[in-house]
């Protein structure tokens, strides 16, 4: 029996060794390494709403990409709810090509903006959501914004000049302008 607690106290001290090792491995640049501590670590639960017309478009020869807002939402915390809204001139490539990248394509049949409304304060109400990140640049999103920090939840917004709305940057808790 003390041979038992003898190893328990031995991989008890290993553990410790290992978690400053990989809590020094992970400081340095340049290395993923994480420990198990760092993985369940509480991180915001994020809902990603974006605007496919305002935002998924061409600018000065550069297409914005879901993968360039997707690194900025990484940063805030785990995607939990992942949709895209489109209008329904939306080409069936381009749905596809959403549904594959593992978002949930939205495809409004009236205004793109009510469909967003609708999706972001169904995300207010789900529990396992405690921040809203909205890709879009239009002033009427600012609304949306505020209803969903009224309700408690931290809020971003994601756009890109031109055309960058004061009113939507200024409604959320966080803005981030994409560099074209």
């Amino acid at each position: 029996m003390t041979n038992t607690c003898d190893q328990n106290m031995t991989s008890d001290e290993d553990l410790v060794a290992q978690d400053a090792l990989s809590s020094s491995l992970s400081e340095q640049k340049g290395i993923g390494f994480k420990t198990v501590k760092n993985i369940f670590a509480k991180q915001k639960k994020i809902a990603l709403i974006i605007d496919a017309p305002n935002i998924l478009r061409r600018i000065n020869n550069r297409q914005i990409r879901l993968e360039d807002i997707e690194k900025i939402a990484n940063k805030l915390g785990q995607i939990k709810i992942a949709k895209v809204i489109l209008n329904r001139h939306a080409p069936k490539t381009l749905l596809r090509a959403i549904e594959n990248s593992g978002y949930e394509p939205i495809v409004a049949t009236s205004d793109i903006y009510i469909r967003m409304a609708i999706e972001i304060m169904d995300c207010v109400f789900q529990k396992n959501v405690s921040m809203v990140i909205v890709a879009s640049r239009h002033a009427r999103c600012a609304p949306i914004l505020r209803a969903a920090k009224a309700n408690g939840l931290d809020t971003a917004i994601v756009g890109f000049q031109p055309g960058f709305s004061v009113a939507v940057k200024n409604s959320a808790d966080m803005a981030f302008q994409l560099e074209i």
